[in-house]
């Protein structure tokens, strides 16, 4: 019995694959829209990348041994990716406008930290949580802006709740972003068959592979424009 009961608890996906498939379908997206514009369904494969990698922070927060730490990763990581990012996505190493990924998950993640916090303070966590989403809209502009951030404060918010999850994150992906980014509803497909277990470690490889390919996408561009 308890055999059978290991087996049925490792069936699906693990954290590993998820991310593997959030790569992937980011990869295919950044190559899109960097090398291959007229490609839309390039586009539509990525949409699946953001919200998986949402799932998974909160997956994070909920098992990290250290949140300091796993923040602190994130704000490098941000650092480290902005002008890459900016390279690749508008074609200067400064763009004020509109900030990398990272930022919008550290953003997340210390809304996520406020609400569990305070949780018993409604309206001191309300003020910050209120900051914070000044702060995304006015002045640091993340990739997906307030929209993903709820996104993912939903999966928290609801993680005990299946139904409530996925109907909440369903309805932010089709009726809140462009049309484009309806196909992230999909993501809720292989993040349904998540098996709630780390798989293989390779955590600074994910952190290290999004500033790396977004610059050598940048560098393979200019190659081209420079051939052609």
């Amino acid at each position: 019995m308890k055999k059978n009961e290991q087996l049925t608890v490792r069936r699906g996906l693990s954290g590993f694959d998820l991310k593997c498939i959030a790569v992937f379908s980011m990869l295919t997206d950044h190559i899109g829209s960097v090398l291959c514009p007229s490609q839309l369904w390039m586009r539509y494969v990525g949409r699946l990348a953001f919200p998986i990698f949402g799932f998974l922070l909160v997956e994070g927060f909920l098992n990290t041994r250290d949140l300091k730490k796993y923040m602190g990763r994130l704000f490098l990581f941000a650092l480290i990716s902005e002008i890459p990012s900016d390279l690749a996505r508008y074609n200067t190493p400064v763009y004020k406008d509109k900030q990398n990924i990272f930022f919008t998950l550290l953003l997340a993640l210390i809304c996520i930290y406020i609400m569990q916090r305070l949780q018993a303070h409604f309206l001191l966590a309300g003020v910050l949580l209120a900051v914070v989403g000044i702060l995304t809209y006015y002045v640091i502009k993340p990739d997906y802006g307030i929209g993903g951030i709820v996104m993912i404060l939903c999966f928290y918010v609801f993680r005990m709740q299946k139904t409530e999850q996925f109907l909440s994150v369903a309805a932010i992906n089709i009726c809140y972003f462009g049309k484009i980014q309806q196909a992230g509803a999909l993501a809720l497909i292989p993040i349904w068959f998540y098996n709630g277990t780390r798989g293989p470690s390779a955590k600074y490889f994910f952190y290290v592979f999004y500033p790396v390919h977004l610059f050598l996408l940048y560098l393979i561009r200019r190659y081209l424009n420079y051939v052609v």
